[in-house]
């Protein structure tokens, strides 16, 4: 009964969503659109007034009772927290309180918005950013009910005062040769914008310059500017100056002394043991360290008898913390003494480790690309340090249950359920394992990582199938912009263990795909190649290529027995080999035409050429398009290969795939409001053949025919960023089918509704 009335209570107080308005107050309901005047000027300077503007809408904001995607500006017609509030807020029952806590939202209050302060809060925004005559002022706008309001702001920039000159002065001789070095990278220049936050840049640079040349104590504020904006019009004269009274210590090139490294296995763990070796100690607690000493001097890029330089501090603290086995580490330099005439920092580090176990139990419901959903367990074990090498240790055990349903264009639609269950065992070397390999400077740690797997997938109206591989890969990266994966051994053994009578005959009728899905061993070398521009780029460009071989080594090896290279059904283990080249490349362009609004082009291209040993490549070699990152208008394995399509629906998952592919999108991205942001996308592509394989007409590419048979889909879509991860949601509308429909011209899609899909995702498709 107390909760019937309390429910009654929220419906009738649900009418009202001021009643618990004070009298000399207003229920703030959001901002009317911000009104920007007075920037005229501002046409050079494109970039720093929309930085500005973006600032004072940042400073601005407040959301209201029911905002929608936290914006300011719309509030959804059903804020549900404030009415639950003004049903239950005054209420002494337990269960009414807990239901306020849990569920509620108090009204925002005109007073709590304070928009007097905001307005000075965004005033000195301007004034920060150049504007140094640059107002803000508010009014309240009142609603039909008195007891709502909003507010209306006014942002007047004024002129945009810039940099006329900088000097740099009092700075000691060592000092002022570094800078006259490094005047080309200087952040201010002749005018740039009078802009506070370049000028803390500023300072920032020469502190690092100067920490990375030795003078460790030297720090951003040893220096102060002084502007002179009388001498020209709208323009300052800078003179950056160095304190005089600064202590010798900061004025003193300082180099690394002894090294002491301390590694717990607990905070505050009081270490007993140690031992040294010239200049270095360390300390820990048994009979040797927890982890060998080497792998953390690996990472430490300080060395004794060493100029000290800030650079190479962080790049160690960030290599060591990134290794992921401590839980803290810190970084002490102490001077030797304190006479004043020492050089010397003695360096204590301390490493801390975290949890050298994890057990985690992973429940997910799957949503692939493909249509296939259902859910699935994962159970697994992490020992991190296993070998006190700094290793990762990972045994896991997954299963999972799927189901499809879905069609074509063509309107058919087929039901393929399967479970799968498999285990994988895994471990990762944050070093690379070659023999004889020289020590050499990578830009991030690098690793070799070896994984065997085991996995069983039962379809039960089709087959059961095994798959077991092994992998031993290197991953290694020089430079920001380049990151090699390299593997010299991949092996994969795939074995159809039981088939059905009606699986049996669509392999009957298919000889490619019966051969692409034989009992087969895959020995595959696989390197990927991946530039990316630098990570400040406006316009930044991500390229990635992939090569694979596989069984050609083993062939040169037949060969040397005596065998033909061009000899088929050569056997490892008694199984047939798969012998292929394999080449992908997929490139992503974007385009920033906004602060919130990017252009992104996308190309994916792969060949597939079999030979030797194989008529057909395996089938999990194979490209196909489609999907939520591809083709989105279509499911996955619904179009091509060529102008081919079934309207056999057992057969339309099976059978659409291809040795060539190319796939290229289009895709306009722009923010709507706050965190919610809309796309509109053009994708096109297919796969073909390289071979007539005799069954599937109209599949072998044809460079003629190439452009015709791309499958064309369009759509729009919208993402809501939650900063930790993107979700996304995307409604495909195809355009052409590169095959018959019974319908004439481009638009070919025989029914509106069968030429569409949507798309529930996370992430960005490319």
């Amino acid at each position: 009964m107390v909760i019937c009335a309390l429910l009654f209570a929220l419906i009738l107080s649900s009418c009202s969503t001021t009643k618990n308005i004070p009298k000399n107050d207003q229920l703030f309901i959001g901002l009317t659109k911000i009104e920007y005047n007075n920037y005229d000027n501002e046409k050079e300077n494109t970039d720093h007034f929309t930085s500005t503007k973006e600032e004072i809408e940042a400073s601005l904001a407040t959301a209201p009772n029911g905002a929608l995607f936290g914006s300011s500006y719309y509030r959804t017609p059903f804020p549900y927290g404030l009415w639950i509030w003004n049903a239950f807020s005054g209420s002494k029952n337990k269960i009414a309180q807990w239901i306020t806590k849990t569920f509620g939202k108090a009204p925002v209050l005109m007073r709590q918005v304070n928009p007097e302060l905001r307005a000075s809060v965004a005033q000195s925004v301007l004034r920060n950013h150049g504007y140094l005559n640059g107002t803000v002022s508010y009014q309240i706008v009142p609603q039909k009910n008195p007891k709502k309001a909003k507010i209306g702001y006014t942002v007047n920039f004024g002129r945009l005062f810039t940099v006329d000159s900088l000097e740099y002065v009092d700075f000691p001789q060592m000092a002022d040769s570094l800078i006259n070095l490094t005047k080309n990278d200087a952040l201010i220049k002749s005018g740039s914008p009078l802009d506070a936050s370049i000028m803390d840049a500023e300072r920032t640079r020469l502190s690092t310059l100067f920490r990375n040349n030795g003078y460790y104590f030297y720090q951003p504020n040893f220096a102060s500017y002084l502007a002179d904006t009388t001498a020209v019009t709208g323009k300052a004269k800078l003179r950056l100056q160095m304190a005089s009274n600064l202590p010798a210590i900061t004025r003193r090139k300082w180099y690394i002394g002894n090294i002491r490294i301390d590694i717990r296995k607990q905070f505050m763990e009081e270490l007993k043991d140690s031992f040294s070796h010239r200049y270095f100690t360390v300390r820990f607690n048994g009979k040797r360290p927890p982890i060998r000493p080497r792998i953390i001097l690996a990472d430490l890029r300080l060395r004794p008898r060493q100029q000290f330089s800030y650079d190479r501090y962080i790049e160690s603290s960030n290599k060591i913390n990134g290794s992921g086995l401590f839980s803290s580490v810190e970084f002490n330099f102490t001077p030797r003494d304190t006479t004043g005439r020492s050089d010397t920092l003695d360096l204590n580090l301390s490493c801390t480790f975290g949890k050298p176990y994890d057990f985690y139990i992973e429940t997910n419901y799957k949503n692939k690309i493909n249509g296939r959903h259902g859910p699935e367990l994962v159970i697994g074990f992490t020992k991190r340090n296993a070998f006190r090498g700094g290793e990762k240790l990972d045994i896991n055990l997954h299963g999972s249950y799927e189901w499809e349903q879905g069609g074509n264009v063509n309107g058919s639609g087929g039901n393929m359920n399967s479970y799968e269950y498999g285990a994988d065992a895994s471990i990762e070397f944050p070093r690379l394992v070659v023999p004889f390999l020289k020590r050499r400077r990578y830009f991030t740690t690098p690793s070799t990582y070896a994984k065997i797997s085991m996995n069983v997938l039962n379809r039960p109206d089709y087959f059961k199938m095994h798959t077991f591989s092994a992998e031993w890969t290197y991953k290694w990266q020089r430079s920001d912009k380049l990151r090699h994966e390299f593997s010299p051994l991949t092996l994969q053994y795939q074995k159809l263990n039981r088939t059905t009578a009606k699986f049996d005959s669509i392999l009957y009728a298919n000889p490619y795909l019966q051969t692409s899905m034989q009992d087969v061993f895959i020995p595959k070398i696989r390197y990927t190649l991946t530039y990316s521009s630098a990570m400040r780029s406006r316009n930044p460009l991500v390229w990635e290529t992939t090569f694979t071989e596989a069984g050609n080594i083993l062939s040169l090896g037949y060969m040397a027995a005596g065998d033909k290279w061009s000899q088929t059904d050569k056997q490892l283990f008694s199984n047939p080999y798969a012998q292929f080249l394999k080449l992908e490349t997929d490139i992503s362009k974007t385009w920033q035409l906004g602060e919130k609004s990017q252009l992104v082009a996308h190309a994916n291209a792969g060949i597939i050429y079999t030979y030797g040993n194989s008529s057909a490549a395996p089938y999990s070699e194979q490209f196909y398009v489609g999907g939520a990152n591809s083709i989105r208008a279509f499911a996955v394995r619904s179009i091509g290969p060529g102008s081919y399509t079934t309207d056999v629906s057992r057969l339309s998952y099976l059978d659409q795939t291809g040795d060539i592919k190319l796939q290229l999108n289009l895709e306009y991205r722009f923010n709507i409001f706050g965190s919610l942001y809309g796309a509109g996308f053009i994708d096109a592509g297919n796969v073909w053949a390289l071979r007539d394989d005799g069954y599937r007409k109209g599949s072998q590419f044809k460079f003629k025919n190439a452009l015709k048979e791309m499958a064309l889909g369009t759509g729009i879509g919208i993402r809501y960023d939650l900063e930790f991860l993107v979700l996304r949601l995307d409604w495909g509308v195809g355009l052409h089918v590169p095959y018959e429909t019974g319908k004439s011209g481009f638009y070919n899609i025989p029914n509106f509704k069968d030429g569409q899909a949507i798309h529930l995702a996370i992430g960005y498709p490319f």
